[in-house]
């Protein structure tokens, strides 16, 4: 999927602004503050609903304004005549999304339509903090690939939050065993399709070390580990990923859990298990990212997590996503500069980089489109 033509009106500090990007590699350069992160945010914002630095809608608001107006014209591949036209509509407590410009109430169904991949420096906290993030990015990634794994996850929350407030209730055993057995297969599902996922994205990891092997130098690892049975330390892949049918697996595994930590739930009146607490462990060889990796390596296995999983999806849906860089240059030598930009020409996937250097002349090709960013004032250059 590519953006063929981008409208903003009143988005953060852009009064109005107009881009018809190239369909490959584009550069968006200038000073900092010029608005060149505002305008990646824009872009996913408007596939997304949701900005990548946790801003709030009334915060992405030019300042003075009372609302804001985002349309973006996607092709499927250059010149094709199939695509999709967005729109998104923010005002007070109002919100208006179209596509091909009927007012679309199934959320689920305007996610669906394009699907961005974003790097950004807070990615690297996907490394360097708790698993919460981590879960976070790959159940995203995952929910692209397989939009019913949003609304498994979603339900799954709705069960946790009920058998908390049960807990917290003091309700009886009766009751919980009720309610646990739609808990059980909603976790199990979690899981399970976790493990699935993890097996394609290893897949695409193995593939980008070839393109990046002089940059990273080890191999990457990424285990989904069993913190939510109580088994601390123990891989999925172990306890359920032999079986025929790891759901089933897994909700037996989980099942022990819940008996286990019966007692502990009670006196503390929340739940002790489930995929909620799970973790995925990164590696960079034979030791954690988070403990091991320089600032420049985690940096950079960051962006091969981004692109595994931007392959994983094209090869699920046969379709690239568009994919945002903001800031790549920062700690990143020029080699590994080049290994990334390789990598990702030869997928042909549309690609927005932004920087303070004005890029090369042979930077992205002859094709690539080249934005100067001032004070919220565009100009291709």
């Amino acid at each position: 999927m590519r953006l063929v033509r981008l409208a903003l009106r009143h988005f953060r500090n852009y009064p109005a602004l107009s881009l018809e990007p190239a369909p490959g590699f584009n550069y968006l350069f200038g000073p900092n503050g010029a608005g060149k992160t505002n305008l990646l945010e824009a872009i996913h914002f408007l596939t997304r609903l949701r900005s990548f630095r946790r801003a709030s809608r009334r915060g992405m608001i030019e300042e003075g304004q009372l609302g804001m107006y985002l349309r973006g014209e996607f092709r499927r591949e250059e010149g094709a005549a199939a695509g999709v036209t967005l729109e998104a509509a923010v005002q007070d407590h109002e919100r208006k999304y179209r596509v091909n410009g009927k007012e679309e109430g199934d959320l689920l169904s305007y996610l669906d339509q394009v699907h961005t991949a974003v790097f950004f420096p807070e990615s690297l906290q996907i490394v360097k903090e708790g698993p919460a993030l981590r879960r976070a990015f790959f159940d995203r990634a995952l929910a692209a690939e397989n939009p019913a794994h949003l609304a498994a996850a979603r339900e799954y929350n709705r069960l946790l939050a009920e058998r908390n407030r049960l807990l917290k209730g003091g309700a009886n055993s009766d009751i919980l065993a009720v309610w646990d057995r739609r808990f059980l297969k909603s976790a199990a599902r979690i899981v399970a399709r976790r493990q699935r996922y993890l097996g394609s994205l290893r897949g695409h990891l193995a593939l980008l070390e070839c393109s990046l092997a002089s940059a990273l130098g080890r191999r990457i690892e990424v285990e989904y580990t069993a913190e939510g049975t109580g088994l601390s330390g123990e891989t999925w892949e172990h306890l359920a990923g032999g079986e025929e049918d790891p759901e089933a697996a897994a909700e037996a595994v989980l099942a022990q859990s819940a008996a286990r930590a019966a007692a502990e739930e009670r006196r503390r009146g929340v739940t002790q298990w489930g995929p909620h607490l799970d973790d995925f462990r990164i590696r960079l060889g034979t030791r954690r990212a988070r403990d091991a990796a320089s600032q420049g390596e985690q940096r950079l296995l960051t962006l091969a997590l981004v692109m595994a999983a931007a392959g994983s999806f094209r090869a699920a849906r046969g379709e690239e996503p568009i994919i945002l860089l903001d800031d790549l240059s920062s700690e990143l030598d020029e080699r590994c500069r080049g290994d990334v930009l390789g990598h990702l020409a030869a997928t042909g996937a549309q690609v927005f980089i932004t920087s303070t250097e004005a890029p090369g002349s042979r930077a992205g090709g002859a094709g690539a489109g080249r934005f100067h960013i001032e004070k919220g004032i565009l100009s291709a250059r």
